[in-house]
């Protein structure tokens, strides 16, 4: 039963996906609240949302069948370079639904990505409240939501980046 509704979980997302707008700005959450994950990564190691404490986390759901999920990956690469000097910034993104195979044979099939990619494959995380893909999350050093948005961004934007550094340097 749970297959089951993993599986019609995906088909929403899949019918709710792909914004038009790219570069519109993220949207402030009113009442940021705590969320958490503690995901495999590719390497086979948990990773937990506590270890990035003190930093700024922007948290990307994705697939390997999603478009737009897929078009974006070069624009957070570029964002990922622009703070990699930055302690205070990660990207980290979350694929849900789709085995540890599926995800390394798609990303041998493009550029290098240089972010943290995590596996959400029960689609655990309900907490996040993801209804479409791609849905991107800004964390502040508490581990909160404080934005969010959905839809295909051009992260690497010279909007996005400014955004980001008066989130973080304000």
């Amino acid at each position: 039963m749970k297959n089951l509704s993993n599986i019609f979980l995906l088909l929403i997302l899949t019918l709710l996906s792909c914004s038009d707008n790219k570069t519109s700005l993220m949207i402030k959450v009113d009442d940021p609240k705590p969320v958490n994950f503690s995901l495999y990564n590719l390497n086979d190691k948990i990773i937990n949302l506590d270890e990035f404490k003190d930093s700024y986390i922007l948290v990307n759901f994705w697939a390997t069948w999603c478009k737009p999920c897929v078009n974006e990956i070069p624009s957070l690469n570029n964002l990922n370079e622009n703070f990699s000097s930055n302690d205070d910034f990660q990207v980290v993104a979350i694929n849900i639904g789709q085995n540890k195979d599926v995800v390394e044979n798609f990303l041998k099939s493009i550029d290098k990505v240089n972010f943290l990619i995590l596996l959400d494959e029960e689609i655990s995380l309900t907490d996040w409240n993801v209804q479409a893909i791609p849905t991107t999350f800004l964390l502040n050093k508490k581990g909160k939501i404080i934005y969010r948005v959905e839809g295909e961004k051009e992260w690497d934007s010279p909007e996005f980046i400014s955004f980001i550094n008066s989130v973080m340097y304000k």
